[in-house]
Formats: C-alpha cells, structure tokens, sequence
C-alpha cells in the first residue's frame, strides 16, 4: 500500500503538458503538495483561495505594473497557493527581478510558458489525476482499516502495530510512553533513537493532559514530528507519530494515524486489563485489610512482592467513595474496569499503587517509589486527575468523596491507616479536607467505641434538644449546629438558614432555656460540636450497615 495522494510541483512539471515549462525561481518550493488548480489574474480575487492551489495566469490583471505585479504575487503568498504559472506574451513578455526576489525569498515557485498553453487542457490532466489520487487513498484507508482489525483480533502487540503503520505510510513512525519508552519504525540508529527519545521526552512532558487531536513539533527547518496521543477516558497511554522531512501531512497520513491511534489504544487497553486479572493477591490483601485481619510485616511485604531488608518506603492509604448518575448508560465502562487506568496514572506520579475495586469504593496503597519532596501535594494532583477521569465517565452531577490517611511506614500498619482514610471519608464534609491529618479534635471519635460511649455522650448534651424537636416538629438541633458553625455570627447564622434575625433570636432564646444559659463557654461549645458531629458520624456509619 502506498501513499499515492500528494502530487507535487516537481512532479507536476514532468507531465507532458509541461514540457515547455520553466522553472525561473523558488527552487527550494518544488516539493509543496498541489490540492487544486485554478487560473487567477487579479490580487483582489485571492479571497477564493483555500490554500495548496497551483495558479496559472496570463498576466492580464497586472501586466508589466510593478506595484500592481507585486501585490499579485504577495496576496498569493499570503494565501497560501504553492505556486504561480505564467504563460508569457502580450500582458506579460518576461518576468521582472522584483517578482523574482519575492519568489525566491519566500522559496515560492515561479513557472513560465515561452509558447502558448490552454489552461483548460492543464486543470482537466492535473484535476483527474488529484481526483484519481484521492480516490484510491480512500480505498487505501478502507483497506489498512480493515487490517487494523485483523491484527486487533490477532491481539497483536505495539511493535507489529507500529510495523504495519510504517509500511501504510512509507516513512518514519513512532511511539512514545510516558514512562520514557520508545519504539521506531523502522528501527534507527542507537544514537538518533537516544537524540528523538530525549527530544520527546522534553516535549511530551510539558503537555497539558487530556487534549486530543493531532499537533505538530517541529524539529528543524525541514523535519517535523506530526503525533496524536493514545488516550483512554481522558488519561494519555502513550504517543503514537510520523516523522516528516520536507513536507506537511496531508490527509491520508492524518487519517491514517488516527486509526492507529485507536486501534492502539484498543491494544493497550487489552493489555492493561489482562495485567489487572493477574493481580489477585492484592484483592486478597486489601479483603483482609478491609475485614480488619492483622497482618505481619513480614507477609505484607511478601503479600506485595517487597524483597529485602532495606529502608522502609513511605505509603498512603485512600478511599474513593462515588455515586453514579441514576441515567448512566447502561454500556458504559464499569467503574472496576478504570483500575488499569489508574494503576498508569498512578505510577506516573511515582507511586508504587494496589488498587481494589469493591462496590461504589476504590481502595488505594500508594507506596512511594523515591521519597517525595510534598507527599500531599503530589497526592492531590494524582488525585484531581483521578476525580477528572471519574466525572469523566459518571458525568459532571456525580459525587465523589475521598478519605487519605496518614503517611505509613510499617506495613502492619496497614490496617490502621485504612481505618483512619475511613474515618476522614466520613468526616469528609465537616473538615472540608479529605486528610485524616486535617481532622483535629474529631479524630479522638475514632478512637471511642461506638457503643456506648458515643450514644450515652450525644444524649447528655444533646438528648433535651432532641427531645423537645421530636415533640414540637421544631429543628433546635440543626439551628444550634449552624449557629456554631458560624462562629456565633447571629447574622451568618440567619442567612445560611434562611429565615429573619428575629426567627434566629428566638430560637436561640429557646435553645438556651433548654441547654442553659453557658452552653456558648468554650467548654459546653466544644462538647456541643463533637455531639453534633458524633451524631452525623453515628447516623451515617447506622445507613451503611
């Protein structure tokens, strides 16, 4: 299969209808790809240019007029047509040295007809052959399309895919992972694959996640990468490219790429999951976290594969509690399914992750790869670009909660870090933070019993409360939690609950007849706030169970 759709200047003047043709200046031009032919003879009616037209003229709108001539040839320059073919005679009998330069200058080919030519004869030869050649580029397309999905079904790997693209395409190809992984075809020499390799390196580590589409990076006057990354639900797999010398993709190579492009990411994808399957004794391990099972230090490192004595690395633990939208499709991917995608992202963001899918809930153990410098900040770009993914594929209405515990370095541990990314989860909207560190004085509730310390210390402070709303159908309680939340701000505290300060004024007046008249002092209000969120805790941890 060959690319038979680009038909260039230098190509075009070996046509028998172009024997008579000169090339007098922009030499260097003569590889542009012609899209069309048109015949234009007036500057003010380069409007109708789309770009890539050869032109052919008489000279009749601009004859020997220097200023005239000029404005000619530079409207289109700027027009971008890939050239100009002038038949010499009566309007025009040779072309000036001015019209020369600018030729030259912008490398822009400048053709002559020293006898008489008719222009249809030359639109009809180079319109079929274009037609032609578009023609059986689309059936090239269709053909290595097809291909695509035989080698699909082959379950072929990168380097036969990236084989198949080069030989469609018959020029240089690539592909990029953002682990620093490359492959060329055909295969380069050790040291320009060390050169292209630390070039895509520098560039690809600069992009901005989650963009589609084809770019272009150019490399030197004569040479550009032209690539489209590899993506699954907005997160870059890799990069797959064509290396250009001397020209501009066209719409074969494009397409071409994109197909590739979508076969690979079917590949990687394929590939990712198979990994996944084989991963059993994580869900293994974190069954045993989550059923509160103590495991030794030794079998966790064993559980995780950890070989040696060394330094212990530092690990995070975190749950992602999320609620789908009630309309999802019903052939959407299954929230399980994202564990390879994660487990990439994850990784380049140089944690070591075991990841478990249970239910509405990811269970994360993110082990440092290297110490990092800002743990929590790293933690928190990871996991923006893990929210981006989930609204993603649940859609912008979706929930998404998230408790962090702690940073580890016994893996026995284990257990009781998970346990504190729990009680941050649940604390999720009062601390505003899903950091268990962030928790302060409601971190001591994880380590009360439920039963009954909790239920005997919420009925203490808040019990006569309680009381008095279930008799009156009044809300005192949810009154009292927003008064203190806003730091006895009778304003802010009226605004948040929508009514007037007078409404607020006796129901606060209500509220201390019933609490006392010191259930504002620093002690009372401490206790008050921890029975108000003990209870919240308690009512939420009764709806799971």
């Amino acid at each position: 299969m060959s690319n038979d759709l680009r038909l260039t200047i230098a190509e075009i003047i070996k046509r028998p209808l172009f024997q008579h043709a000169q090339v007098v200046a922009g030499h260097r031009g003569l590889s542009r790809p012609v899209r069309w032919v048109h015949v234009l003879e007036t500057a003010d009616t380069g409007q109708f240019l789309n770009g890539g037209e050869l032109i052919l003229s008489t000279g009749l709108g601009f004859g020997e007029e220097q200023e005239k001539r000029l404005a000619y040839l530079t409207e289109l320059i700027r027009r971008k047509a890939v050239g100009l073919c002038i038949e010499l005679g009566r309007y025009i009998p040779s072309i000036p040295e001015d019209m020369l330069e600018l030729a030259n200058h912008h490398q822009f080919p400048l053709l002559v007809f020293h006898q008489p030519v008719r222009f249809v004869d030359i639109t009809q030869d180079l319109h079929e052959h274009l037609i032609h050649a578009q023609l059986q580029a689309l059936r090239n397309l269709e053909a290595y399309s097809r291909s695509l999905q035989q080698l699909s079904l082959q379950a072929a790997g990168t380097p036969k895919l990236l084989q198949h693209f080069q030989v469609a395409v018959q020029t240089q190809v690539f592909y990029y992972a953002p682990d620093g992984t490359t492959q060329f075809a055909p295969v380069v020499p050790h040291d320009v694959a060390i050169e292209m390799s630390d070039v895509m390196r520098s560039h690809f580590s600069e992009l901005d996640s989650g963009e589609a589409g084809v770019r272009l990076l150019s490399l030197s006057a004569t040479r550009q990468l032209a690539y489209q990354p590899v993506m699954a639900m907005g997160h870059v797999l890799a990069y797959v490219g064509i290396v250009l010398f001397e020209r501009s993709p066209d719409e074969y190579l494009l397409l071409t790429l994109d197909n590739t492009v979508s076969a690979m990411a079917q590949i990687l994808m394929r590939k990712m999951f198979v990994e996944e399957q084989a991963l059993a004794t994580e869900n293994r391990l974190f069954d045993d976290l989550i059923a509160n099972r103590s495991i030794p230090e030794e079998q966790m490192r064993s559980l995780l594969g950890i070989t040696g004595s060394g330094k212990a690395s530092t690990y995070h633990l975190i749950i992602l509690s999320f609620e789908k939208k009630k309309n999802l499709a019903e052939d959407s991917l299954p929230p399980h399914d994202l564990t390879a995608i994660f487990r990439s992202l994850l990784t380049r963001h140089r944690f070591r992750p075991f990841i478990r899918c249970m239910g509405h809930r990811f269970y994360f153990l993110l082990i440092e790869q290297q110490p990092l410098i800002d743990s929590r900040r790293t933690l928190e770009k990871a996991f923006r670009d893990v929210k981006r993914i989930m609204t993603q594929m649940l859609g912008v209405d979706a929930q998404i909660w998230m408790g962090v515990s702690r940073a580890g370095k016994r893996l026995s541990d284990a257990g009781r870090h998970l346990a504190e990314a729990e009680q941050a989860l649940a604390f999720y909207h009062e601390s505003s933070s899903p950091f268990f560190a962030d928790l302060g004085l409601f971190r001591l509730l994880f380590h009360v019993p439920n039963e009954p310390v909790l239920k005997v210390f919420i009925s203490d402070y808040l019990g006569l409360l309680l009381a008095h709303d279930q008799a009156h159908g009044s809300s005192l309680v949810h009154t009292l939690r927003v008064y203190l939340d806003a730091n006895l701000s009778k304003q802010e505290a009226a605004e948040k609950l929508y009514i007037h300060r007078q409404t607020l004024y006796h129901r606060l007046e209500k509220i201390e007849e019933i609490l006392g008249e010191d259930y504002t002092a620093t002690q009372n209000r401490i206790c008050l706030e921890i029975a108000l969120r003990a209870r919240d805790w308690l009512s939420k941890e009764e709806r799971h169970h």
